[in-house]
């Protein structure tokens, strides 16, 4: 009615007049003498994002908290340290920006939200949903009941079937790339070794290794062309961590992990946890089969599995 009309306008009002008010004290902001610092990441100028502090650092990137004008909110900034090579293509850098491509094509409560992509004097960066709460891993120290990590393992589950659906594996599955929200639900991070399986230049030839040797499928760990599962093996691997608190194949270097994987069989859960019933034990040994075909045949047959044991 009239009512409801007037309520939607003065709504639409309140919006538009937030925004205008934003708008506003960006730019005074970026008038302001201090606004090329509040810019500066490391040696990087990003304008519209305001760094707060470095949250971590690989060989490949550097990722920062920061704060978003157009977003208004918190975000991540993950900062390419490569400058692409002009003369020949960079497969670390086009790595990088196929992670955006990847996740921004996904829209599901799951999987990480990407806000913006840009390149800032040469150095490519991503701005991404941060996460208070922190990781998978920091929450595993303080235990999960089994419970829980079968709600963690169906969310993986749900984000797996929504990347399986177009076409991309992860390749690099681990608790500290599950993230948690105050709300207790997870998001799925850093695609920076997903793949498209329908593309048509590989960036990475046949036969070379990424990924984490703790949580590898055995073909991953052989060089071997993969499928969705290559990740629901490295599922499994994470659901043995959470229900017993060790890796099914321990080892102190990653050549010795990864030939644990090819060719020792894991140790049923419950032998580390007897309260554990025997059905967890065959929901997670059939994961991390060493033939594919023996495990699940999609991440919604494995969600399917847990939603079962769930109820």
């Amino acid at each position: 009615g009239p009512i409801r009309i007037l309520s939607l306008a003065f709504s639409k009002s309140c919006i538009s007049t937030t925004r205008a008010l934003r708008r506003a004290a960006v730019q005074a902001f970026r008038l302001g003498p201090n606004a090329e610092a509040a810019y500066r990441f490391g040696n990087t100028l990003i304008k519209g994002e305001r760094c707060i502090r470095p949250l971590a650092t690989s060989a490949m990137s550097t990722v920062y908290l920061a704060e978003s004008e157009r977003e208004g909110r918190l975000v991540v900034v993950k900062l390419m340290h490569q400058v692409p090579d002009k003369s020949e293509k960079s497969a670390s850098f086009d790595r990088f920006l196929q992670e955006y491509e990847i996740i921004a094509g996904i829209r599901h409560p799951n999987v990480v939200q990407i806000y913006d992509l840009g390149v800032s004097d040469d150095h490519a960066y991503i701005a991404m949903e941060y996460f208070p709460a922190g990781d998978l891993r920091t929450r595993m120290k303080r235990g999960l009941q089994p419970h829980e990590a079968i709600d963690v393992l169906r969310q993986m589950a749900e984000a797996l079937r929504a990347i399986h659906s177009v076409g991309v594996l992860h390749r690099d599955l681990k608790p500290g790339n599950v993230m948690l929200r105050p709300d207790g639900t997870i998001a799925l991070i850093d695609f920076g070794l997903a793949k498209q399986l329908e593309l048509d230049a590989e960036i990475t030839a046949t036969g070379e290794i990424f990924g984490t040797p703790y949580y590898m499928s055995p073909e991953q760990a052989l060089g071997q062309r993969l499928d969705a599962r290559s990740d629901l093996y490295t599922v499994g691997v994470v659901l043995f961590e959470l229900f017993t608190g060790e890796r099914p194949f321990p080892g102190t270097d990653a050549a010795t992990v990864m030939q644990r994987h090819v060719a020792a069989q894991p140790p049923r859960p419950s032998s580390l946890r007897p309260d554990l019933p025997e059905y967890l034990d065959r929901i997670v040994l059939a994961c991390l089969a060493k033939r594919p075909e023996r495990r699940p045949a999609s991440a919604a047959d494995l969600y399917a599995a847990l939603t079962r044991v769930a109820a």
